[in-house]
């Protein structure tokens, strides 16, 4: 069995059902799961996620769990477990290759060159540059290097014999060092793949433009859309997926809001991609799911010492709270 899966919050399941809904349009073959970092939320109608499958993190047996949810914030947390994911869901479903992608990211096309490779290579990851960039805009090379040379919305493995020892490793990193503190040298579950070609020997660097098109990259990369509605990167790659990462949908004017590089009349080739990313959005509920209460988050779950949240109270929350997994 082939499987994708994402993971997020209950706050994020329109983003996550976006995702879905977009893989599976080029993916039929595949399973996609939802890994909720979260419990259910009461009173809401779970039914729209049908076509997937929602796996909540009390599932999956997670070391520490408790303590994980302490010590880290939202986004932490949701990075944190992505390792115990891939552990979970190569042996239950015995799975040969699971893809990993983030809730903000739309597939446009099949990730043909990522499930080919998945038959020879192990570990698949990408990264956010493949040109440098430097001038007085951000972010250029040296903010990205701070991240992580590659971006882990998306990693592809294989033959979980092959990358169980890579992914010990990972997680144990993730449980102690999950933490967004890109000055003491971490940075989510994203900066320890640096040493992905340094530790490993089977993996693959995707250099293809069409995959992981996002805000850090658009110095490289341009989309035209053809006559077919299908959407190309610098009038040669096939878009495979565009990254959303920190766009928000009540903000549409706004490409991102750590870049300030382009906006859409610099850049009017990116518009008509994020109108229907927006669209789908809204079709998919979010203006109503962003307001619904997380439980794995500290002072959010202990209810023996506070007042239960109001639902506004709660949608002011999870609105702060909301920030994209880079």
């Amino acid at each position: 069995m082939n499987i994708a899966f994402t993971l997020c919050s209950n706050n994020y399941l329109a983003h996550a059902k976006t995702l879905g809904d977009s893989f599976l349009e080029y993916h039929p073959d595949f399973k996609f799961i939802i890994g909720l970092v979260d419990d259910y939320t009461e009173g809401f109608d779970y039914s729209i996620f049908q076509r997937f499958t929602i796996i909540p993190v009390k599932d999956i047996n997670v070391q520490n769990l408790s303590e994980l949810n302490n010590k880290y914030n939202i986004t932490e947390f949701n990075t944190a477990v992505k390792p115990s994911y891939f552990h979970y869901l190569f042996k239950k479903y015995n799975a040969t290759k699971v893809i990993y992608i983030d809730p903000d990211i739309l597939i446009t096309s099949r990730l043909e060159e990522v499930i080919d490779l998945l038959d020879t290579s192990n570990i698949i990851i990408t990264p956010h540059i493949c040109s440098p960039v430097d001038d007085e805009y951000k972010p250029t090379d040296f903010h990205t290097l701070r991240t992580g040379v590659f971006n882990l919305g998306f990693i592809a493995l294989s033959n979980y014999p092959a990358v169980e020892e890579f992914l010990n490793w990972w997680n144990a990193r993730v449980l102690k060092y999950g933490f967004a503190r890109s000055s003491e040298g971490m940075f989510y579950d994203q900066y320890w793949i640096n040493y992905v070609p340094a530790f490993y020997d089977n993996y693959f660097i995707l250099k293809h433009l069409g995959y992981n098109v996002a805000n850090w990259n658009l110095h490289e990369r341009k989309l035209s859309l053809n006559e077919q509605g299908s959407f190309t990167v610098n009038n040669i790659y096939p878009l495979r997926f565009f990254h959303f990462s920190s766009y928000h949908y009540d903000k549409p004017d706004i490409i991102c809001k750590y870049q300030d590089r382009y906006d859409f009349n610099t850049r009017p080739d990116l518009k008509a991609l994020f109108n229907i990313y927006n669209n789908l959005l809204r079709k998919n509920h979010v203006e109503e799911i962003v307001s619904l209460p997380v439980s794995f988050y500290p002072n959010l779950n202990k209810p023996q010492k506070t007042k239960p949240l109001s639902i506004r109270m709660a949608s002011r929350i999870s609105r702060s709270l909301k920030v994209l997994i880079q």
